[in-house]
């Protein structure tokens, strides 16, 4: 877990470079075990320019061929949400 841990804090890092807004949850209701990585914006715009910031961003690219060499995590699913106004 600690190895892991320090994935995700490192790619936490590279997201709040760019804009996004992270956070990192561990379920504890439905899929128990997984752990739940978001990230928000402000807009869609947002998202969009920090998603193209993230994926040309080299330290990302090595951080993700590292991740999965590391064997330590599996992607589940993405998901991209808004909230709707009540």
């Amino acid at each position: 877990m600690t190895k892991l841990m320090a994935l995700v804090a490192e790619s936490a890092a590279i997201f709040r470079k760019h804009g996004a807004e992270v956070s990192v949850w561990a379920v504890s209701t439905g899929e128990i075990g997984n752990m739940v990585f978001t990230t928000r914006y402000e807009s869609y715009e947002a998202y969009g320019k920090c998603a193209d910031a993230v994926y040309a961003d080299p330290a990302y690219q090595a951080w993700s061929q590292r991740g999965v060499a590391s064997g330590l995590s599996t992607w589940v699913r993405s998901n991209l949400v808004r909230q709707l106004p009540i």
